[in-house]
């Protein structure tokens, strides 16, 4: 009797010594209704089943600046974020000025990301310019949204303190606003069929306004992580017509301080299952090889590139 006590105390404590070994990382994401999320929450599904020994959870978040702060401060350890503001944070520039993250690294390059502008149809607005004076929404602070949108109107010359009555909340909540009538347009930055998106346009008579033209152009010109996408129609209800807009790319991202094992074991577990990442979400449906290592505003992490180099991808 008193072996078999032995042997089971024993047992207990090896495998409260092999769940207490696993590391456990937090996957700073977005709001709950975007992409960012659900991508999130899939790469964590997918690296803690395949029992490598890592816990991966995922954690809410105000965004893109906000994530990589957050990492920098070494309060997430993983995270998802715009191409443009990891090339600026990676370069300190705009929010980064002055405060940069050299240690920033890319773990793996994503979907297209672009920027939507979603109004009301009596609204009036069918161009950027027609925002002018309308009750818009441009993302809270800290927000990669927020980020994109403050650049596209600077290249508009548009001040948005005067030009515009601007409202700053997260974009999970713009929706609702703009079914209350208390806007008349927001800005999302998401994926291609981003839910939050589709849900207004099954309640309300939206436009989604074309973001193409001189200034856009310029703005793809001069600066890397911008890029022209197509939503095609039929995309979100109401929508008829394939629309041109204009953004970024959704980045994976950590900083030098997670190791080489760590990164390599994430990535490849990922691409070890790349059908069900796939299918999370639409926007993650056409990623290709080349997706995950193009576009990426910071170097990628030597564990990313070990992966990759063993996948044949480099």
């Amino acid at each position: 009797m008193k072996r078999l006590f032995i042997g089971l105390l024993a047992s207990l404590l090896v495998g409260a010594s092999s769940a207490f070994a696993q590391d456990f990382l937090t996957i700073g994401t977005g709001g709950v209704t975007g992409v960012y999320y659900p991508v999130g929450g899939a790469t964590a599904k997918i690296v803690n089943d395949a029992d490598v020994g890592l816990r991966l959870t995922v954690e809410s978040t105000g965004g893109s600046v906000f994530n990589i702060k957050a990492m920098q401060a070494g309060q997430l350890d993983l995270a998802l974020a715009q191409s443009d503001v990891v090339y600026q944070a990676f370069n300190s520039q705009e929010a980064f000025d002055g405060d940069g993250v050299d240690q920033l690294r890319t773990v793996m390059g994503l979907h297209p990301e672009p920027l939507h502008l979603v109004c009301d149809a009596s609204a009036g607005v069918s161009t950027f310019s027609d925002i002018a004076g309308k009750r818009v929404n441009i993302g809270n602070p800290g927000s990669g949204i927020r980020n994109t949108v403050l650049a596209v109107m600077d290249k508009f010359g548009f001040d948005p303190d005067s030009d515009i009555v601007a409202e700053s909340v997260r974009a999970a909540e713009a929706p609702d606003l703009l079914r209350d009538g208390r806007i008349d347009c927001f800005f999302y930055t998401v994926g291609i069929g981003g839910a939050a998106i589709q849900d207004i346009s099954t309640t309300n008579d939206i436009v989604l306004v074309p973001l193409e033209g001189a200034e856009f152009e310029a703005l793809v010109d001069e600066f890397p992580y911008y890029a022209f996408a197509t939503v095609p129609g039929g995309t979100y209800n109401g929508v008829d017509e394939d629309v041109t807009i204009f953004g970024v790319k959704a980045l994976f991202t950590t900083t030098t301080d997670l190791d080489e094992e760590t990164v390599y074991t994430i990535v490849s577990s990922v691409l070890a299952n790349l059908e069900d990442f796939q299918a999370t979400h639409p926007a993650l449906r056409n990623l290709t090889p080349e997706s995950f290592i193009q576009g990426l505003g910071a170097p990628l992490h030597p564990g990313a590139e070990r992966a990759y180099a063993e996948a044949g991808m480099m």
